[in-house]
């Protein structure tokens, strides 16, 4: 099917100290720039996979395996391929094949589970045969497939993650099988697809995919680590990669011996996969005596040696005969024809139909994860509330003029703004756009309606059925066009920060120009042109004609007023409005606008036009981008440094050139009866020698105390609320840890076993526990969680720490009170050391697939828990998943050496060789349904294991067998005492006979004597009482200051148009409404928190709440203080770049300037501006322009002969000037805005207060959240 020549691989990386494997050289730059680097990964690769066959690429972490999956499956971003590089895909070249025209004909499955964690499993199976076609249903496919991968159980239920409860994560790994599968793609590629699945179903997928090779004659190239024997003779070719050049290629029969004829010598007992790939580790592998000086050792010699071999030769010969039986002139047409026993055809559907199967999946979503649509809903219902409130039924005079126009302007400011968070949405949803934003209408016409009617008849706008539908219809399409905007902002940019900055820009830009805040007639001319792009402009003008046209408002208040002006009539007075005119009683709406603002009742229609047109083009804008403009992605998992902190050289060379990264654990493993003389005096020994006889030579760590203390349970049940009623997840697990043990806990996929750790360690937040749990006898206490280690199967870190960071993070928080700082430091050193991570310590830790490797990430997670100086035990929850078997075992080991030297340790294990089989002394054995199988020791060679099962009916177990491998499939089968009939050894004579094999061999547990044993056991545990006075009810490990000391750097290390504003009546409206606008800057700030703080509420509630790290009391305080922080720093530069350029320095005093930037800064925190104006206009004067000029005609006596005697006592009460003064007419002009300059301190103590009500409520919020689920935990 594929054929690759040559093949080389290139990817683009930065600077020395941002390239972990490589040595790349500093090149010149400009100022403020890096010029990109091109690091070699792979090299000469050479290979032929027919229709119908199956290739296991096989390498050591880091080797380039997946570099080569992705590369022949088109996934190649940030990925150079060589010039001279060829490619044929029976006959089609790697241009056409990666074309839009046969995107379905490659399928790459990732090694991460990436779903909608919302979704059901009969939803995301369900969507993804509806992509293809297919004769039979959807649903039928579903469920076949279900079957195929055992998921039947679970077909309703929801995927879940981290926050949501759901599969588990082989359950989640086999989705991810079952959706590749039902693609039904020719040529398929499959990365680490056993990961985090137990060696049995393991062994089921990888025949199911053989099964469905060679029905489909479809290509497969699939890389599996800690490959079990049976696996591998599954599989048709294996190719070896050596640090990106290929040692190997060919049928897999003949790996082993080709290695052998090179010199090197298979030991006992090892499996081909892990003797193929020990080959590529100088730490493990071993040569014959005599070839000591011509076997190849770096891996170009491997490459040399395995290119001058007959192999090698007969590979070329057969990629020529293969090119002339498929030459390059094949036409690719839009499917190559290739159909699946399910009927799956591999052409791309239409994009309608696409469109229309994601917008169901989107409604599936909504309907699934209603709450964020009702929070939605709630706060839609509550804002037209809370502004209806404020202008609570306006009356119909010239005294509301104001008021209706900041209502309107408010009304806009809501709802255009109401979609910012999409943004966020977008990176989320960018290859969905076109259903996302169909999805989401519902939820927008929701929201517009429950906003236009609560707030249009709450203040008693125009009362008049056509104008409230044009309200309405102008919300509904700004609405609309703001969320076109912020997606297509989103979508234009490659990362989330790059939106930000001219999102905010613009959106600033929005409110200065919508006419309000600053009329079009005071428009600066180098922002006034930004007005005829701004929707909200258009719809404020619209929104203005259709309250204000047609309508005569009475008028409200005369000028002058006082006692010594009369009462009654009009003589002498004129209305305090724009436009008053002493012969009008009333003032024309329309009249007012055009006075006013300019607006024309005929731009009313024309402006709905507009603005669906910006609609139109920011959604077709939006649509391109999502299309053409892809995200950033991870160009792969490169080490990135601190500067000034990379090594010279990433890896560790032994004397003779060779890596030597495992050499510890070699060394650690090496039997003390044995000698390192003769033929072995040069070579590595292997780790896989008598593991049994493991006497380690290194000496006993005196940091790792020893424990006394036995962590028992018995009785043991777990029960979770479904849908179908209450569902058992545990059911009467019983067993204990000693101290110096190392216990397995193993089982099929879903057999409870992360739920059983969960239950031990206090971890479960809902679904009911009985049974007991007891330390030497007594209960487990608050502190239990903070005093033993729990790693989890997900690698839980805070993406811009380094690796130094998050151990010294750990070990100051949970390490004893009686550990000086100097201590724990110096045993971050020891960890650092012990686990072989000293090497990349000052290496960030990055985000999955950016970063830290999978192995390095899992060291880390291990090594956090290590740093903590458990009191008690160790869980460790599938800490080997995803590894190569030799980063596996060398984990494993050091777990050994910590068990050795009195640690006690629970260890989840899915595909255990039999060499780290050997390692454990005791197993405890699930079965589907959480029952037990098996509780007690493993035995020397796994002799009581075996024993037990072989005598209740197990089949004999071969001696190469794998017995970790053979107890899993024996307990699959029934025994043959229940084979023909069910076997009913309950102690209810009621109860229904069992049927299936583990219902049988659980029932055999029960009844077992060994079962009876373990009883005796337990009570006799219960009956004793810890010495060590173990149970101290202390529920952190630090004081509380010493908490926030640590925790507060975390988060650490997480006006142009108003230039001189004119101080005419207008002009210092604007500048009150400059200090205004900077409010709205409030939202633009939370989108930057609110994700961050979100991100790391998140880790604290996944881990170290959990493990009582520190307290929720401390979180809180210490994100306040640094966003603080932070905030001071924005107050400052925004205090700087607004005072000066808007000229409010020109008549402010230096008690007026500081106090209103001490205002400025408490603003930053809250959401008040009050005292800002009394600041800004304070001392300032005022001239009107024509339009705000009032013409009196005073009443003149004998006493009163001047307009200045006449105006001054109203003057001296209200405030104003007389234009001028003649003794006919007096022209004038008044204003009041009831901004008191006596009230500025005291302002300046509420708003202190708002800020310190804010925090509390904030401790609030987190103390019922958290402090909740810490009583439920």
């Amino acid at each position: 099917m594929a054929t690759t020549d040559n093949h080389q691989k290139e990817q683009t990386s930065h600077q020395a100290d941002n390239t972990p494997t490589s040595d790349v050289e500093s090149s010149p730059a400009l100022v403020g720039w890096l010029r990109p680097r091109r690091v070699q990964i792979l090299s000469d690769i050479n290979g032929l996979v027919r229709g119908g066959e199956m290739l296991l690429v096989l390498g050591r972490l880091g080797s380039g395996c997946t570099t080569l999956l992705k590369t022949l499956a088109g996934d190649t971003f940030g990925f150079y391929i060589g010039g001279d590089s060829r490619f044929s895909y029976e006959g089609i070249s790697y241009a056409q094949m990666h074309s839009n025209n046969l995107k379905g004909e490659c399928m790459y499955l990732a090694e991460l589970d990436v779903h909608f964690p919302e979704l059901a499993l009969c939803e995301t199976l369900r969507f993804a045969a509806e992509t293809r076609r297919h004769d039979a249903a959807p649903e039928t496919v579903a469920k076949t497939v279900a079957t195929f991968f055992n998921l039947q159980g679970s077909f309703n239920t929801k995927i879940g993650d981290a926050m949501i409860r759901g599969l588990s994560g082989g359950e989640k790994r086999r989705t991810s099988l079952a959706e590749a599968l039902i693609s039904g793609a020719p040529f398929q590629t499959w990365d680490s697809s056993t990961r985090g699945l137990d060696s049995a179903t393991a062994l089921d997928v990888v025949k199911l995919l053989r099964t469905s090779t060679k029905s489909l004659q479809s290509t497969v190239l699939m890389t599996v680590y800690q490959a079990s024997e049976d696996m591998y003779k599954c599989l048709d070719k294996v190719t070896l990669l050596y640090e990106g050049r290929q040692i190997y290629f060919g049928r897999i029969e003949d790996a082993s011996s080709y290695f052998t004829d090179l010199g090197y010598v298979r030991p006992n007992r090892a499996i081909t996969p892990d003797f193929l790939t020990s080959i590529t580790n100088p730490a493990e592998r071993m040569v014959r005596e005599g070839f000591g000086d011509r076997v190849p050792r770096t891996p170009d010699e491997f490459a040399a040696a395995w290119k001058q071999s007959p192999q090698a030769q007969r590979l070329a010969e057969e990629m020529v005969a293969y090119e002339g039986h498929s030459p390059f002139s094949h036409k690719p047409t839009a499917s190559v024809g290739y159909k699946s026993t399910l009927g799956a055809y591999t052409c791309p559907i239409p994009i309608t139909e696409q469109i229309n199967i994601c917008v169901r999946r989107g409604f599936l979503r909504l309907h699934n994860n209603y709450a964020p649509v009702i929070a939605a809903a709630v706060a839609n219902n509550i804002l037209p509330i809370v502004l209806g409130t404020v202008f609570l039924n306006l009356d119909e005079t010239t005294n509301t003029f104001d008021k209706r126009a900041v209502l309107v302007f408010f009304a806009l400011m809501v709802i255009g703004f109401a979609p910012a968070f999409e943004v966020y949405t977008m990176w989320a949803q960018r290859p969905i756009s076109a259903a996302s934003m169909i999805c989401d209408l519902p939820n927008k016409l929701a929201s517009t309606t429950s906003f236009a009617i609560t707030l249009y008849f709450m203040v008693n706008l125009n009362r008049l059925a056509g104008a409230f539908f044009v309200f309405y219809l102008f919300n509904l399409i700004v609405l609309l066009n703001m969320s076109m905007f912020f997606r297509a902002m989103g979508s234009l940019s490659k990362r989330l920060e790059q939106t930000m900055t001219p999102g905010s820009l613009l959106v600033l830009m929005f409110i200065m120009c919508t006419g309000f805040v600053i009329p079009v007639d005071y428009m600066v001319p180098w922002l006034a042109w930004f007005r005829w792009l701004n929707p909200l402009a258009y719809a404020y003008e619209s929104l203005l004609i259709n309250e204000f046209r047609g309508r005569r408002f009475t008028w409200s208040s005369t000028i002058p007023i006082g006692p010594s002006y009369s009462q009654e009539g009009m003589a002498g007075k004129i209305y305090n409005s724009i436009g008053a005119a002493p012969s009008k009683s009333t003032m024309d709406g329309t009249a007012y606008l055009l006075l006013k603002y300019g607006y024309n009742e005929s731009h009313l229609w024309r402006n709905f036009g507009t603005i669906l047109a910006l609609t139109a083009i920011l959604c077709v804008l939006h649509l391109m981008a999502a299309e053409y403009i892809p995200a950033e992605r991870s160009k792969g998992e490169i080490l990135l440094f601190k500067r000034g902190h990379a090594p010279e050289s990433h890896k560790k060379l032994n004397d003779d050139g060779e890596s030597g990264s495992s050499s510890l654990f070699a060394r650690e493993v090496l039997p003390a009866n044995r000698s390192t003389s003769g033929a072995e005096k040069n070579l590595k020994v292997n780790v896989c020698v008598e593991q049994k006889e493991r006497s380690v030579e290194a000496p006993v760590d005196a940091t790792i105390h020893r424990k006394s203390a036995v962590f028992h349970w018995s009785n043991l049940n777990y029960e979770i609320k479904t849908g179908d009623g209450p569902r058992r997840i545990l059911s009467d697990i019983e067993g204990w840890v000693k101290p110096g043990t190392l216990t397995a806990l193993m089982g099929v996929t879903g057999a409870g076993k992360t739920t059983l750790l969960d239950v031990l360690a206090c971890r479960v937040t809902g679904g009911t526990v009985t049974g007991q749990v007891h330390i030497d006898g007594e209960l487990r206490d608050a502190s239990f969680p903070r005093r033993m280690g729990y790693v989890q199967q997900e690698d839980i870190h805070v993406p811009t720490s380094t690796v130094r960071e998050a151990l010294e993070f750990s070990a100051l928080l949970r390490q004893p009170k009686e550990k000086s700082t100097e201590e724990r430091l110096a045993y971050v050193d020891t960890v650092l050391k012990m686990l072989d991570m000293d090497s990349y310590a000052e290496a960030i830790v990055g985000v999955p697939g950016e970063g830290l490797n999978v192995e390095q990430r899992k060291r880390l997670s291990i090594a956090v828990e290590l740093v903590k100086l458990s009191e008690l035990l160790v869980f460790l929850d599938e800490p080997s998943s995803g590894l190569d078997s030799q980063t596996a075992w060398s984990i494993c080991m050091l777990l050994r050496k910590l068990a050795d030297n009195g640690q006690f340790i629970l260890y989840t294990i899915h595909q255990p060789s039999s060499q780290l089989f050997h390692l454990f002394d005791r197993l405890l054995l699930l079965s589907k349904g959480g029952e037990m199988l098996y509780f007690g020791n493993i035995g020397q060679e796994s002799s009581e294991l075996i024993n037990y099962f072989e005598s209740n009916g197990a089949p004999k177990c071969p001696p190469e067998a794998n017995v970790a491998e053979w107890v899993l499939n024996a307990t699959a089968i029934l025994p043959p005492f229940a084979s023909s009939q069910p076997a009913n050894t309950s102690e209810d004579p009621d109860a229904v006979p069992a049927c299936q094999p583990h219902e049988v061999w659980a029932q055999t547990w029960r009844q077992s004597p060994q079962r009876h044993e373990v009883s005796r056991e337990l009570l006799s545990l219960g009956a004793k009482r810890s010495s060590e006075g173990l149970v101290v009810n202390h529920y952190q490990g630090t004081r509380w200051m010493a908490q926030f000391r640590v925790v507060l750097k975390r988060p650490l290390g997480n006006s142009l148009s108003l230039l001189n504003a004119s101080l005419m009546v207008q002009g210092v409206i604007n500048l009150l409404f400059s200090v205004f606008s900077r409010t709205n800057l409030f939202s633009d700030s939370d989108q930057l928190i609110i994700p961050q703080f979100i991100s790391m509420r998140t880790i604290f509630e996944a881990r170290e709440r959990r493990s009582r790290t520190y307290s929720w009391t401390v979180f809180i305080a210490a994100n306040i203080l640094v966003e603080a922080a932070w905030q001071v720093l924005t107050a400052i530069l925004m205090f700087l770049l607004w005072y000066c350029p808007t000229g409010m320095w020109r008549h402010a005093e230096d008690e007026s300037a500081s106090r209103g930037f001490l205002v400025f800064l408490l603003s930053q925190f809250f959401a008040a501006a009050f005292q800002d104006s009394g600041t800004a206009v304070q001392d300032t004067k005022v001239e009107c322009s024509s339009v705000e000029i009032l013409r009196i005609e005073p009443l003149l006596t004998s006493t009163v002969r001047t307009c200045g005697e006449y105006m001054a006592p109203y003057l001296e009460a209200a405030g104003g000037y007389l234009a001028t003064q003649t003794q006919r007419r007096s022209v004038m002009a008044a204003m009041g805005l009831d901004i008191r300059m006596s009230s500025a301190w005291k302002d300046v103590g509420y708003l202190t207060v708002y800020v310190v009500f804010n925090v509390m409520c904030w401790q609030f919020l987190g103390c019922i959240g958290w402090f909740g689920c810490r009583e439920r935990g």
